[in-house]
């Protein structure tokens, strides 16, 4: 279920979502010439109310990324990811579920699933212990036909587990990762105080024929233990060596 907000009225998940999202346009500028869209843009693009998109805005203000001004926040810095470091779920525990909901794709989703804007996505939201015994908040977006596909499996293990028991295996694994200061939500979640660094990962999970099946957005409490992308578990994943078009937003280029 979803987890209450230290911010009154507004959903911890959307807050978080956009925020994730938005983390992602900046480190892509995808010709965002320095601002961020308007409020009023942003609720519009991301179907969220007002309250939400301030909550999000103001979690990466605190971060030292953007800085209010008088019409729209301006970028002054980018998410630092240094390396291209995953996190393993521990196959032997259930994940506590937080969410699993529709919504439909805002343009940076959609850019990073190969989508069209507006295309309608499945969100998938849980508490994971790692395999190096520290949790991770997981935060997954799977596009149509694969989330369909997804949505045949009973939702009682690690979410990469999942994707293997709907037959969705990917081929290739992208990762990038670097520090990221732990918000209320999160802290409270992974039972750590508010701005632990933690772990920050964006990852895409793409099948043979590079279509991209899953993205996601990972946040390690200390202890958890990070892989290389290419020592994901999948018999089949594969690190490669140049980005694809969809994955393009995730790369930052």
């Amino acid at each position: 279920m979803p987890v209450p907000s230290p911010i009154p009225q507004v959903r911890a998940s959307d807050a978080r979502r956009v925020r994730d999202l938005l983390r992602i346009a900046i480190a892509g500028r995808r010709g965002l010439r320095g601002l961020l869209p308007r409020e009023d843009e942003l609720m519009i693009g991301y179907g969220v109310p007002r309250s939400s998109v301030r909550a999000a805005l103001a979690l990466l203000s605190e971060e030292g990324l953007l800085r209010p001004g008088p019409a729209a926040h301006r970028i002054v810095a980018e998410p630092d990811y240094p390396g291209r470091t995953s996190v393993v779920a521990d196959p032997g525990e259930r994940p506590r579920p937080l969410e699993r909901s529709g919504i439909a794709a805002p343009d940076v989703l959609a850019d990073w699933l190969g989508i069209p804007t507006g295309s309608p996505c499945l969100r998938v939201e849980c508490v994971a212990r790692t395999a190096g015994g520290g949790v991770v908040l997981e935060t997954h977006y799977v596009a149509a036909p694969a989330a369909a596909d997804l949505l045949t499996v009973p939702d009682t293990g690690p979410f990469d587990r999942l994707l293997a028991e709907a037959q969705l295996r990917p081929d290739v694994i992208r990762a990038r990762s670097g520090p990221v200061p732990a918000d209320p939500d999160a802290a409270t979640l992974l039972g750590v105080p508010a701005g632990t660094p933690l772990l920050g990962v964006e990852r895409t999970l793409s099948g043979p024929d590079g279509r991209v099946l899953a993205a996601g957005v990972l946040r390690a409490r200390p202890g958890a233990l990070g892989h290389p992308a290419r020592d994901q578990p999948e018999s089949s994943a594969r690190t490669a060596s140049s980005e694809s078009a969809s994955a393009a937003v995730l790369s930052g280029r």
